[in-house]
């Protein structure tokens, strides 16, 4: 079984991800991560000189690939699901888990760094509110959904594998 990872930007999907795969001895793949790796840039770079659709093009020949995997977890970029079709994709690697966090949470983590090009305007704030608030309900078709809140991170990673088993 495989394991895809959703949600907005912020959430945790990669650190929780990483967690998740050593717990479960999986593969792990953040398709950020990879995307930038295999195109030789940062995503920040790629929005910048390539654009966003190309971003979200790459976004979605890398889940075609993943089809393919066994044992994986993968973490999604936050906008992955704004492309029609990729939650279908998503669906034939396996079980997706939506991690939700609070709005004031998710800013938080957000405004941390400067690599998230979405939110590098002149009012982030409003930024990552139109984003969230755009996004939330292509989150909801996940099959599960965790509310990561204040757990720690070994403790999302149990509730995650236990609504895994009870979801089968």
């Amino acid at each position: 079984m495989n394991i895809v990872l959703v949600g907005f930007m912020g959430t945790g999907k990669t650190t929780i991800g990483r967690k998740l795969a050593v717990r479960l001895g999986y593969h792990f793949v953040d398709t950020d991560h990879y995307i930038e790796r295999e195109q030789n840039c940062r995503i920040s770079e790629l929005f910048e000189t390539k654009g966003a659709d190309c971003f979200r093009q790459l976004e979605t020949s890398m889940l075609r690939r993943l089809v393919k995997v066994e044992n994986t977890v993968v973490a999604t970029g936050g906008g992955i699901l704004v492309t029609p079709g990729n939650m279908d994709l998503i669906r034939e690697i396996g079980k997706s888990v939506h991690l939700k966090a609070n709005f004031e949470e998710i800013f938080e983590r957000v405004t941390r760094n400067q690599k998230r090009p979405l939110i590098l305007t002149d009012n982030p704030l409003k930024t990552v509110t139109d984003l969230y608030n755009q996004r939330k309900h292509l989150y909801m078709q996940a099959d599960i959904t965790i509310d990561t809140g204040s757990l720690k991170m070994w403790n999302i990673v149990s509730k995650i594998i236990c609504a895994l088993c009870e979801s089968e």
